[in-house]
């Protein structure tokens, strides 16, 4: 028996990575040290929120890349599904990680998830706020 098999079996919860970020490319992270991390969730209640979930953090990915290095304070680390068990909905939980390079610009933007423009985004993809749950590591020594 696999172990994915054997967990599985189990009904252990099982994450599927939608996107990836930098922390499953080095190329991409290069040299950079990451000092802060935030960890974002979001209940998608059916698979259609999930999905314009996901294609919106596609999307902001690649802004983001498109940007010049010396201007890449943040990025995305990957984005995972997890499938909420029993859902007929095919609903679940967006997972997303966002490392920081820069202690000032996290200082600052930190919050920036609950800001107006983060705030039209949720709506506009079916997400309210009591949905959305982000929690920040500050990394304390290298």
């Amino acid at each position: 028996m696999t172990i994915l098999k054997e967990f599985l079996d189990q009904d252990a919860p099982t994450r599927v990575r939608v996107l990836t970020g930098e922390d499953a490319d080095g190329d991409r992270r290069g040299d950079k040290q990451v000092i802060a991390r935030s960890d974002c969730t979001y209940y998608c209640p059916d698979e259609a929120t999930a999905r314009r979930c996901i294609e919106s953090l596609r999307e902001s990915d690649e802004r983001l890349r498109s940007r010049r290095d010396e201007l890449m304070l943040w990025d995305w680390q990957s984005t995972y599904f997890e499938p909420e068990k029993d859902n007929p909905n095919g609903g679940g939980t967006v997972l997303l990680g966002v490392a920081w390079y820069d202690r000032a610009f996290f200082d600052e933007r930190r919050d920036a998830w609950f800001g107006r423009m983060h705030q039209e985004i949720y709506k506009q993809l079916g997400i309210p706020l009591e949905n959305i749950t982000v929690d920040h590591w500050v990394r304390l020594a290298a």
